[in-house]
């Protein structure tokens, strides 16, 4: 498991077992495609609706694969779990919110941008050959990836935003938004104060 991951999935784990009375690893295992399924909670399997679990340390929430978060079709809840950092050993977290998004919202998650513009940004982030260390320099210029998005018209109204990933081993494209942004867009959401405290160290990117 990357470093950068732990954390969150040890506030799945703690969800998951307040919601299935199942552990991450127990729930996983009823899921047709195990931990990989587009969803931390499945509709079927215990709860009664699809769920994804978060975690920020910040105002950004990251999400997965922008082309499968593209793909939901139906509702979704959305749980995040905001923390802050403590002593560089522990995460304190201290906000649950729990977005309830509905078809009716995915213009507000994505505005005009759909599947075949969202391909052709993917395509072309995939097309950097990561062995080639000028060629992902290069890449890696807000100017060059800009006019990516230019060139495709991306509307950027949309609170979703490529979050494009090139290193030694792969390029991909993940997604992201800003939790205020979320907050203020109309979509339907509850907020709870919490008190957790995780022992797990500042996120650790990969080097690139």
């Amino acid at each position: 498991m990357a470093e950068s991951q732990a954390h969150g999935n040890k506030f799945e784990d703690v969800v998951t077992l307040q919601r299935t009375k199942l552990s991450k690893t127990e729930y996983d295992k009823l899921k047709k495609s195990g931990y990989t399924s587009p969803f931390d909670l499945v509709d079927g399997l215990i709860v009664n609706y699809n769920g994804s679990i978060k975690t920020t340390g910040s105002n950004t929430i990251c999400c997965s694969d922008i082309l499968r978060m593209m793909n939901h079709t139906g509702e979704y809840r959305m749980v995040v779990g905001c923390y802050d950092q403590i002593n560089n050993k522990q995460k304190h977290f201290h906000t649950q919110y729990e977005f309830f998004v509905k078809p009716e919202d995915y213009s507000i998650l994505w505005g005009n941008n759909n599947v075949e513009i969202t391909e052709g940004y993917v395509n072309k982030v995939k097309s950097v050959n990561y062995k080639d260390r000028s060629e992902v320099l290069e890449y890696r210029t807000p100017e060059k990836r800009d006019v990516w998005l230019k060139e495709l018209n991306w509307d950027s109204n949309g609170l979703m935003r490529p979050n494009p990933k090139v290193d030694s081993s792969q390029t991909r494209v993940q997604c992201s938004m800003h939790l205020d942004r979320l907050l203020e867009s109309g979509i339907e959401y509850t907020k709870t104060d919490i008190d957790m405290t995780i022992e797990s160290k500042p996120r650790k990117r990969n080097k690139k």
